[in-house]
């Protein structure tokens, strides 16, 4: 089953995605202009009023991009709703009887799952950005006072930086690997592995921003266990071995 040429949904969707970036950081950067202190020494984000004005364009931008794939996603699922499922594809062949050329070479239910795929990018990712922008700010502003402060880096302070810098070096392969995985889910529309990505990245983003590095002693020595660096080296070992077997069992042929 198809849409029609002239609703271009996807496209259009992707386009007010883009138009919704180009002016929330428009706005960002002005309200950057017209807040910024006189001392250039210090970044834009240790500025508490330019960082709120950051977080709340940020919220927006997630709000009614959320929305706009919503609304867009529904359009789809109601437009697919009005034929049974088992005559899904008979009714995609007499459009292209009729119609020819004037509706889209996908089929609704492929623009679902791009609609699905592009708003784990956009949205997903964006939100994911947030979360690590607030850790980075955190790092800064420690390490500022710190300097400001003429203060040595003691076992406490060390701790701190460490544990709120670490996760930044798993970040890019464990979104990788998640987004190979959702992506899976989607294609498959397989709602388990959904929900196990959407699981394991609200951990990794917990034990980044929330939780500290644990220290235990054993034979003496002083053991560090950054709960990142757990989370991730499980997700890129145990959990791509638990995937394989669950898609050799669930799907065969795969």
């Amino acid at each position: 089953m198809y849409f029609g040429s002239h609703k271009h949904l996807l496209s259009r969707t992707l386009l007010w995605a883009a138009g919704l970036n180009i002016l929330t950081m428009g706005l960002s950067a002005l309200v950057r202009l017209i807040l910024r202190s006189n001392n250039l020494f210090l970044p834009a984000m240790t500025d508490n009023y330019i960082w709120i004005s950051q977080l709340v364009f940020s919220f927006i931008r997630l709000l009614v991009m959320l929305i706009v794939f919503i609304v867009a996603w529904r359009k789809v699922s109601k437009y697919m709703g009005v034929v049974e499922k088992d005559d899904l594809a008979e009714m995609g062949r007499l459009q292209e009887e009729v119609f020819g050329k004037k509706i889209s070479s996908l089929s609704a239910d492929a623009i679902s799952r791009l609609l699905q795929i592009w708003a784990v990018i956009l949205i997903g990712t964006q939100f994911v950005y947030d979360i690590t922008s607030l850790q980075y700010r955190k790092f800064v502003n420690e390490l500022t006072l710190l300097l400001a402060n003429g203060e040595m880096l003691t076992g406490t302070s060390f701790i701190s930086l460490y544990n709120s810098t670490h996760g930044f070096k798993y970040l890019g392969m464990l979104i990788a690997i998640l987004l190979g995985v959702m992506m899976t889910g989607i294609f498959l529309n397989d709602r388990l592995l959904k929900i196990i990505t959407a699981s394991i990245t609200g951990a990794f983003l917990l034990s980044f921003s929330v939780f500290q590095m644990y220290t235990f002693n054993i034979f003496g020595r002083l053991i560090g266990v950054v709960w990142t660096s757990v989370i991730f080296h499980i997700t890129e070992t145990a959990g791509i071995i638990a995937l394989s077997l669950y898609l050799r069992k669930k799907y065969r042929g795969l």
